[in-house]
Formats: structure tokens, C-alpha cells, sequence
């Protein structure tokens, strides 16, 4: 995703903030009809068949937005809960700033203890622990620097990417790790805050891979993905700097990893027309090297951002801020990819951003961020996406930002 200026150089974000200005009644006309709804529901609360996680990274109190899903995927308000913290009250160019237990890229081990929750305006870091009638919040926490906006969660150790600032510059970020109890307590780890390769690096996201042993940040104005090994104690060494360029794109935003331990990275290419795209790599364990393998493939959409991959690793979804399309493709086992469909779904106009796959990835959620709405489709066997609702998400206008599912 690109960043909010005006010169010829990041063409995406003029048109980004007339959306957003034009969106802003929208938005509010969202929070009044879903905060009602909300409380409505709030005492027939019940998220254990499956349920779906809002952020309002709301600056006076932040809060998520809880809703049940039933068999059919079809989603119904069931409350908020506050974090404790403050958000931006801005919209974040960052991904994964609400995450479920391990689901952070992918749900690897089907249990959804806990909820992360990163608060931009108080630099703390939330943990909820999900229960059947809602979420409780059982510890609050200092991020380990300024701004966060985005975690990751594997194997007891959550890190967390502190941006500095909501564009990720004046090289103040900083990726830092903390140890979660069994109550969901965080303890920050001795010895674990590491900095950013760029000093003006547009950073978006911190994930683990599958394993644990590696962590990646992606920097889009750098142009670079870092990479990090993670020892037994939770430690992370680096960063090792991996040039994005060298897969044909530019602009590396969101990304996930397979369950073979390639990474997918969305190719933001600085929001100009058309140019959005995806590419894949694959990762050394031992030093975090990364080698590519599939080059950038584009989807003929601008600004393309957020990546998801279904569990049994043969389709990605990526959506595009500008036009709010979700695009689809095939992710052979190699890493390499085909498009399958630029124009697989839609989230009701510009301002698509988050996503997220339920458990068993049959169904598929997406923010638009402007609009103040969540989308659902059903995931169908061979890929395609099938329109099955969208719902009010409450937040202040043009400012939410994360989505979890479960």
C-alpha cells in the first residue's frame, strides 16, 4: 500500500483520501446502524460455533467487534469489547493487527485461545482470551516501542512490529518479543527488540513462519523484506535484508506463509494503476535468506495489499484498496502461482483491506475500510468466491483497521 502523499510518486493515496473524505458519512451511518445491532445481541452471545473479529482502532477507546458465524458462514452482531488502549483514529497501512492465537498467517493448529490486539494510540498490546459468551481481557501490556500495528503469535511468543509513526518513518520501529502465559499474561523477552533494515521504511507487517524459527517484516518505500531467525528462547537475531526487487515487482505490503514455508507477498508497486500483484518465496530456515519462487504475477488491480492462503495451501486472496477487488489464484507446491480470477470478489467499492479465512477456510472475510463493512463469501472447491453478505462494522470513519476469524 502506498503512502498518504501527493507527489507523482505514489499515485494511489490522492485518490485514497477523496475516497476516504467521501466515505466519511457512509462510516458514520455504519456505527450508528451496527452499534445498535451490537448491544442488541450482546446478552445472546455465542461464538463457539465460529465467530469473526473486528477492530475500531477507535482513539478514545478502542474496542473489537465481535460477531457470531453460523453454518452458512452468515455473520450477526454479538458486542464489543474494549482493549483497554487507544487507537490512531486513522487508517493504518499495516496488516495483521488483530490476530487469533496461532492464525497468524494461518490457522496451523485449529485452537483460538487467544486474541491479540495491537493499539497504535497508547503503544500497548491487548490480549483477550475467547470465551463461548464473549471476550475477556486479561492483560495489557507496553508494545516495547511506538505505534504498533502488527503481531504475530507461535509457540508462546507473540513479537510485534512498532512502526514509529502510522507511515512507518524517521527510523524509530523496532520488532519486539514478549513470552504469553498460560492466562494469557504478557512478559516482555530480554534481549529481543531488534530494529528495521530502512530508516523511512514503510513497514506493514511482523509474521512468523509456520515453525517459529523465522520472522519476516515487509518494507514497502525500502523496497525490502526483512528477515529474522528466532532461537529456543524466543530471541530474534537480524535483520537480514532480502532486495524485493529481485522478484519483478515492487512495494512488498501483506503476505502469509504456506504450510511448505513459502512466503506469498502482495506487490503494492506504489498504488499505480494496475500494477498490483503477488509473488512467492521460498525461505532458508537456518539464515532466513529468501530465494524466489514464483514472480510477481499481477491481477490488473492498484494497490494491491492483503494476502490470505486457505489451509491446504492451493488458493490465495488478495485485496485491492483502490478498486476493492479480491483477486484469486492457484499456489502450486513449488511456490509458483497462476491468477484465476482479478475480479473474484468485491467488497462494495474502494477501500478494501483486511481479510481473513475462517478455520476450516471455507469462508472468507474482508474489511472495507472506507465503506465501514465487513464481506462474506463462501470459498468454493475450486477456488472461486461466492457473495454471501455484507455487514455494518462499526468504527470511526475511514479508520478501522484488522480482522480475525475463527
Amino acid at each position: 500500500m502506498s503512502e498518504i502523499h501527493t507527489s507523482s510518486e505514489h499515485r494511489g493515496w490522492p485518490l485514497r483520501g477523496s475516497i476516504l473524505a467521501l466515505g466519511l458519512l457512509l462510516c458514520a451511518l455504519a456505527w450508528i446502524g451496527a452499534g445498535s445491532s451490537a448491544q442488541a445481541q450482546g446478552n445472546q452471545v455465542n461464538l463457539s460455533p465460529g465467530a469473526v473479529f473486528a477492530m475500531t482502532n477507535d482513539p478514545t477507546n478502542n474496542e473489537v467487534t465481535a460477531y457470531q458465524r453460523d453454518a452458512d458462514g452468515l455473520l450477526t452482531p454479538a458486542g464489543t469489547f474494549s482493549t483497554g488502549g487507544q487507537g490512531s483514529g486513522v487508517f493504518e497501512q499495516s496488516a495483521n493487527s488483530l490476530i487469533l492465537d496461532e492464525q497468524s498467517p494461518n490457522n496451523l493448529n485449529g485452537g483460538y485461545k487467544f486474541l491479540f490486539a495491537t493499539n497504535a494510540g497508547s503503544n500497548t498490546i491487548s490480549v483477550f482470551r475467547v470465551r463461548p459468551d464473549g471476550l475477556e481481557l486479561v492483560d495489557q501490556q507496553p508494545s516495547g516501542g511506538t505505534h504498533p500495528m502488527s503481531v504475530t503469535f507461535r509457540k508462546n511468543v507473540l513479537y510485534v512490529l512498532n512502526g514509529g509513526n502510522v507511515q512507518c518513518t524517521g527510523g524509530q520501529s523496532n520488532i519486539s518479543g514478549f513470552n504469553v502465559g498460560p492466562s494469557g499474561q504478557l512478559t516482555p523477552i530480554a534481549g529481543s527488540t531488534r530494529p528495521l533494515t530502512g530508516q523511512s521504511s514503510g513497514c506493514a507487517q511482523v509474521s512468523f513462519n509456520p515453525s517459529g524459527t523465522v520472522l519476516a517484516v515487509t518494507e514497502r518505500s525500502s523496497d525490502i523484506i526483512d528477515t529474522y531467525t528466532v532461537d529456543g528462547n524466543g530471541i530474534a537475531t537480524g535483520p537480514t535484508p532480502n532486495d524485493n526487487a529481485e522478484s519483478g515487482g515492487s512495494g512488498p505490503f501483506g503476505f502469509t506463509f504456506t504450510q511448505r514455508d513459502q512466503l506469498l507477498v502482495t506487490e503494492s508497486s506504489g498504488g499505480a494503476p494496475g500494477q498490483g500483484g503477488l509473488a512467492s518465496y521460498d525461505v532458508d530456515q537456518k539464515t532466513g535468506t529468501l530465494e524466489v519462487a514464483g514472480t510477481n504475477t499481477r491481477n490488473g488491480q492498484s494497490d494491491t495489499c492483503w494476502v490470505v492462503n486457505t489451509d491446504h495451501g492451493k488458493f490465495a486472496f488478495v485485496t485491492s484498496f483502490i478498486s476493492g477487488n479480491i483477486s484469486s489464484y492457484s499456489v502450486d507446491p513449488d511456490g509458483r502461482l497462476t491468477l484465476l480470477n482479478p475480479n473474484a470478489g468485491n467488497t462494495g467499492g474502494s477501500g478494501a483491506s483486511d481479510q481473513s479465512l475462517s478455520g476450516n477456510s471455507r469462508f472468507l472475510y474482508a474489511r472495507n475500510s472506507v465503506q465501514g463493512t465487513i464481506s462474506s463469501f463462501r470459498v468454493a472447491d475450486d477456488g472461486n468466491l461466492v457473495s454471501l453478505q455484507t455487514i455494518a462494522a462499526p468504527d470511526p470513519a475511514g479508520a478501522g483497521i484488522g480482522i480475525a476469524a475463527k
